[in-house]
C-alpha cells in the first residue's frame, strides 16, 4: 500500500516565489462584495474611478482596492479596465448564491499571488493571522509588518465569505402533533368546563340531597 505524500505532516509551506511580491498584488479589499459591486459599474459604463465611487457609493480610496483585487483574481486585464470572461462569468452569477461562492473560491484558489502566500487558505486549520503575516512580510519588498497583518486579515476574510455556510451539527427536532381528539371530545370538555364555572347557587342540588329535601 503507497501511502500519500506528506500525509500527517501538516500542510506544505508555501513555495519561495522567483521574485518579491509588490505591495500592489497582495489584496487590501476585506469585501468580496465590493470587489463585484466595482466590477458591476465598470461594466454598466463607468470609465473612471470617480464614476464608479459615484455609482457604487464606494469611497474612492476603496475603489482602488477593489480594481487592484479584481486584477489579482484574474477578473480584469492587465489594463485594469477590460472585464476577462472569467469577470464576465462571475457577474452572470446571481449574488449571495452558491455558484458565485464556489466561482469566489475557484478565483481565489488559482491566484496566483495566493498561490504563494497562503496555499493552506482553505486547509481545515487555515493559518493564523501572526504566520500569514509574517510569510506577507517576508515574501514582499517594501511592506511593513502592520500593513502584513492587514493583508492578512483581508484574505482570512475572504475565507470566511466564500466558505459554505454549516448546518448546526444537531438540528432542532420538529414537534411532535398530539393525536386527534375523538369527535364530540371537544363539546364534552365545553360543557365540562362551563358547569365547573356555573356559580353554586345556580347549580341543581345532587339527586340524594333533592330526595331529602322533598321528603321534608
Amino acid at each position: 500500500m503507497v501511502s500519500s505524500p506528506g500525509r500527517g505532516r501538516g500542510p506544505p509551506p508555501p513555495m519561495p516565489p522567483t521574485r518579491l511580491l509588490r505591495s500592489a498584488e497582495i489584496p487590501q479589499a476585506d469585501s468580496l462584495a465590493n470587489v463585484r459591486r466595482a466590477l458591476e459599474a465598470l461594466a454598466g459604463g463607468a470609465d473612471t474611478r470617480e464614476r464608479i465611487a459615484e455609482q457604487t457609493g464606494i469611497s474612492l480610496r476603496h475603489v482602488g482596492y477593489a480594481l487592484a483585487a479584481a486584477g489579482v483574481l484574474g477578473w480584469l486585464d492587465d489594463d485594469g479596465a477590460s472585464i476577462t470572461p472569467a469577470g464576465r462569468a462571475l457577474l452572470a452569477t446571481p449574488p449571495g448564491t452558491a455558484d458565485e461562492r464556489a466561482l469566489l473560491r475557484r478565483a481565489i484558489f488559482e491566484c496566483d499571488v495566493v498561490k504563494q502566500i497562503a496555499p493552506d487558505l482553505f486547509d481545515p486549520a487555515p493559518p493564523t493571522v501572526v504566520a500569514l503575516a509574517r510569510r506577507i512580510f517576508r515574501l514582499t519588498a517594501g511592506l511593513g509588518k502592520e500593513t502584513a497583518r492587514r493583508r492578512a486579515q483581508t484574505l482570512l476574510a475572504w475565507r470566511s465569505q466564500v466558505l459554505e455556510q454549516q448546518l448546526p451539527l444537531f438540528p432542532k427536532r420538529p414537534r411532535k402533533r398530539s393525536a386527534a381528539a375523538p369527535a364530540g371530545a371537544g363539546e364534552q370538555a365545553a360543557a365540562v368546563r362551563e358547569a365547573s364555572e356555573e356559580p353554586a347557587a345556580d347549580r341543581p342540588p345532587p339527586a340524594g340531597r333533592a330526595l331529602q329535601s322533598s321528603r321534608r
